[in-house]
């Protein structure tokens, strides 16, 4: 926040508005069999579905210059591949807040750390990231989005910290950009 005159208010500095992808993790190994939650691994399925669209990001030209993923396996793993995939340079930032059950609001508060970025990108689980959508674009909670596993949407226009701003630009599932080949 800038600093005006003695004795008056901080002046906000205006957020820039922004594209914000989300991407829900790839498939992972089953729940059960003694492997806890958080710790299920990406299976081949889930590893070649994030390749094919990490890949069609970089031909779309919606290549993240940052990411910022859920600490679980699966998704640090998804969010690592696309890191590979789409060459991007430097490490990815977990938030707590992108653990399965947190509040979108909670991962909102949090936007405002990803100032500077163009296009940053979100992964994490369902139905945590619908919500987010939902939450984003000022819909209901149950606004019937659905991202499936690999799925990936954009928002459009998004100004964190000023409330539902956003607009949905696309969603994809990984079975519409292998069609789109």
């Amino acid at each position: 926040m800038g600093q005006g005159p003695p004795g008056l208010s901080p002046i906000p500095v205006p957020f820039v508005p922004m594209d914000l992808l989300i991407l829900r993790h790839g498939r992972a190994e089953d729940r059960g069999g003694g492997i806890p939650d958080g710790e299920r691994h990406l299976i081949k399925k889930g590893i070649r579905d994030i390749r094919l669209v990490s890949r069609w990001m970089v031909r779309a030209g919606t290549v993240p210059d940052l990411i910022v993923s859920s600490p679980l396996v699966r998704a640090r793993e998804t969010a690592e591949t696309v890191a590979k995939e789409t060459g991007l340079q430097g490490g990815i930032t977990l938030w707590e807040e992108l653990r399965p059950g947190a509040a979108s609001s909670a991962v909102a508060a949090r936007f405002g750390e990803l100032a500077g970025a163009t296009l940053p990108l979100i992964t994490g689980h369902e139905p945590q990231l619908s919500s987010l959508l939902a939450f984003l674009i000022g819909a209901e909670t149950d606004a019937r989005i659905n991202l499936e596993k690999g799925g990936i949407a954009m928002v459009g226009d998004f100004a964190p910290g000023l409330g539902d701003t956003g607009s949905l630009q696309w969603l994809l599932t990984p079975r519409t950009i292998r069609d789109m080949r």
